[in-house]
């Protein structure tokens, strides 16, 4: 039997194509391009650039149930009110300091107070329970269940995943950490499944203050070839079986293809929910994922683990977790929950409640945003001089997890060092505009500093 040539198959095909289908063909293209440099410096940018700052805080309601006390608490961001839960630790009392657990649902239903209640109650031992204080925002446009032990509420807005998802989740926990006594603010993890999972990521990404993440599922990738056919199954049949798919075609193809927003645009929203590109080095995660998965297929995960090992990330802050047999479930996921439990708790005392923190080493900068050169100072609070008695190197990452630039840190007086970054890498050139993180070399409990570099 004769085999057409290459070149001959792609003209039938083109032949048989209607213009329309050749036109999406090529749209799709442009869309589902590797993203530039240009492009991911242009999303950490808008990401640093967002206002989320909360206000108009205030506890509306209290409540109690499963031998937690409960507070429905609200916030306002971007002129839009938002609610959200804090279920204090069985072991709460006023003057401690707990740490905190961000809490990021999946689906798009709404908060379900029932699974705030219940998410730990299969992990082996109790040391969420009973000593960490769980913050649990909604996102926009979505309803609060309160199951009749807190009210029932709507958050305002327009749903926006996914990464708008991060503004709300940040706004909350800010305005958790500056009212609420008792929350440790250098102890902040995050925990999310599904939806949850990347908005888990992405808090990861973008919010310092967050040690450590656990993900169950999480989509990271939306230029993977899954999402595309189902984009393009959309466009042919007016269905989808692929939900990630559905919701790239839903806010960002047919928008794009139909005029409504710009190649730029569009594919600045898709590289926006899309955390494996944006992914560093020096993130704590780990994350737990199931091969037979049908809702966010594994590679996603197995997208994460191949940046993150590329960048050399390891034991014991990265670990990424692959179960044959799981699915879209965490009970398909079997052992996961000591894992997770064994990650986060390393930061409780042996008798599993939390006891104060002691001072840590913190970075700070000015000015931040910056246009010309920054001053990074590193101090501790009780000014222990002996701290700075050793050479202490200040590295300058990019948002990608790369090492633009070292620094030497000189001692300016007791336990306070400083030093300065013309924003320029080890080459002598003008680093890009964007987001750039300083940290301690050596120093890993010391949380990373995120830089605004202006043009």
């Amino acid at each position: 039997m004769r085999r057409w040539a290459a070149p001959a198959v792609t003209a039938v095909l083109m032949y048989i194509m209607s213009p329309a289908a050749v036109t999406a063909q090529t749209d799709l293209d442009a869309l589902f391009a590797p993203p530039t440099q240009h492009e991911l410096d242009a999303a950490a940018a808008d990401w640093a650039a967002r206002d989320v700052t909360p206000s108009q805080y205030a506890a509306e309601r209290t409540g109690a149930s499963n031998g937690f006390s409960l507070a429905e608490v609200r916030h306002e961001i971007d002129g839009l009110t938002h609610y959200g839960v804090i279920r204090y630790p069985r072991h709460h009392e006023a003057g401690g300091k707990f740490p905190v657990l961000v809490l990021l649902h999946g689906g798009f239903d709404g908060l379900d107070l029932n699974w705030v209640l219940t998410f730990d109650e299969d992990f082996p031992d109790a040391c969420l329970a009973d000593s960490f204080l769980v913050v649990a925002p909604t996102f926009r446009g979505e309803m609060l269940n309160g199951y009749g032990i807190l009210p029932t509420r709507w958050s305002d807005g327009e749903p926006s995943p996914f990464d708008y998802d991060c503004d709300d989740s940040i706004a909350l926990l800010s305005a958790v950490l500056a009212n609420e006594p008792t929350a440790d603010t250098q102890r902040v993890t995050a925990f999310g499944g599904s939806r949850g999972g990347n908005v888990a990521y992405h808090l990861a990404l973008r919010d310092p203050r967050v040690i450590r993440t656990v993900i169950r599922y999480g989509p990271a990738e939306f230029r993977l070839d899954h999402v595309r056919a189902g984009v393009e199954q959309k466009l042919d049949t007016g269905e989808t079986s692929d939900r990630l798919g559905e919701l790239v075609f839903e806010h960002i193809a047919d928008p794009y293809m139909s005029g409504v927003l710009t190649l730029e645009d569009a594919r600045h929203v898709l590289l926006s929910w899309s955390a494996a590109p944006h992914l560093r080095k020096t993130l704590s995660l780990q994350f737990h994922h199931g091969a037979q998965d049908d809702v966010v297929p594994v590679l996603h995960s197995i997208e994460v683990d191949a940046v993150m090992t590329w960048l050399g990330a390891g034991a014991p802050e990265y670990a990424y977790y692959e179960y044959p047999l799981g699915g879209h479930d965490p009970f398909s996921l079997p052992g996961h929950e000591a894992l997770a439990e064994a990650y986060l708790c390393e930061m409780l005392t042996a008798t599993g409640v939390s006891a104060p923190a002691p001072s840590p080493l913190h970075l700070r900068a000015a000015p931040n945003p910056f246009a010309g050169t920054v001053e990074i100072f590193a101090a501790l609070p009780s000014g222990d001089a002996k701290v700075f008695d050793t050479p202490t190197t200040l590295e300058i990452y990019d948002a990608r997890g790369r090492c633009v630039r070292t620094l030497p840190l000189a001692a300016r007086s007791a336990g306070r060092a400083v030093a300065g970054w013309d924003g320029r890498d080890e080459a002598g050139r003008e680093a890009p505009a964007g987001v750039y993180f300083a940290t301690l070399a050596g120093r890993s409990t010391t949380p990373p500093l995120r830089l605004t570099r202006l043009r």
